[in-house]
């Protein structure tokens, strides 16, 4: 999966191209997914609000902030964190919000003064998952929530791809879970496992090179109806994960 990257060698990856080329690895026009990409996010903040109500938020890998700009009109008191000078500097200029450049354990970020910490689509690019939960864990209030969301490598998908997978990225894709050792992460750390969810891509990678089902039954699978049913049993290649800071005894 490629040598391990240190903290400044894997900054340096996340230029423009990152978020906006569609020759090299990355989202392919960030920008023009604004419309899909918030619509996203809002149905993240319904299931986040399960768990908490609007209050003080950190975003940690926040890119052009359109979470951080849903959350800002519910009602959250919110800020982010996003090492790409292009990201964050986008976030800022164009939205107004406050994002900073991180990383997380290097901010002022006052002990037991967080409400939410969420990272979608971010512990995987971490050169210290461990080091940057521990990290919100220490800001949250007790009974606080962490969110997150990331590939699952135990999925289907993902043992149907193997190195095709769309998520197996290195160097940008640093680390890789399953949703056991994603709990048991969170569990180390000082969290309890509220609920884990999935996105209902079964079997089926859309995003893969090399698809490894017959397109027939690729088709079925990838329908909305079948995808509907998937998410509703928490089934799918990304996994959401809510988890709660134990209170204090």
């Amino acid at each position: 999966m490629g040598r391990r990257q240190t903290p400044e060698s894997l900054v340096a990856l996340y230029d423009r191209s990152y978020w906006e080329d569609s020759e090299e690895v990355g989202y392919d026009g960030y920008g023009a997914a604004e419309k899909r990409k918030r619509h996203h996010f809002s149905t993240l903040l319904d299931q986040l609000e399960v768990f908490t109500s609007p209050g003080v938020m950190l975003e940690i890998g926040s890119a052009y902030g359109y979470f951080l700009d849903e959350a800002r009109s519910r009602g959250w008191q919110a800020r982010g964190i996003e090492p790409s000078a292009h990201a964050a500097g986008y976030a800022r200029a164009k939205l107004g919000l406050d994002v900073s450049r991180g990383p997380a354990e290097a901010l002022r970020i006052d002990r037991d003064s967080l409400d939410a910490v969420v990272l979608w689509d971010v512990i995987e690019h971490l050169s210290d998952p461990r080091r940057t939960l521990t990290c919100a864990h220490r800001a949250l209030r007790s009974g606080g929530v962490v969110a997150l969301s990331t590939g699952d490598v135990d999925s289907l998908s993902a043992r149907l791809h193997g190195a095709d997978w769309s998520l197996m990225t290195p160097p940008w894709h640093q680390f890789y879970f399953s949703r056991a050792t994603m709990r048991r992460l969170l569990e180390d750390v000082g969290f309890t496992v509220e609920h884990v969810g999935g996105d209902g891509v079964v079997a089926v990678d859309p995003a893969s090179e090399r698809p490894r089902l017959p397109s027939p039954l690729g088709l079925i699978l990838r329908s909305k109806a079948a995808t509907k049913i998937a998410r509703r049993f928490g089934a799918g290649m990304t996994m959401f994960v809510f988890a709660r800071k134990l209170p204090t005894t």
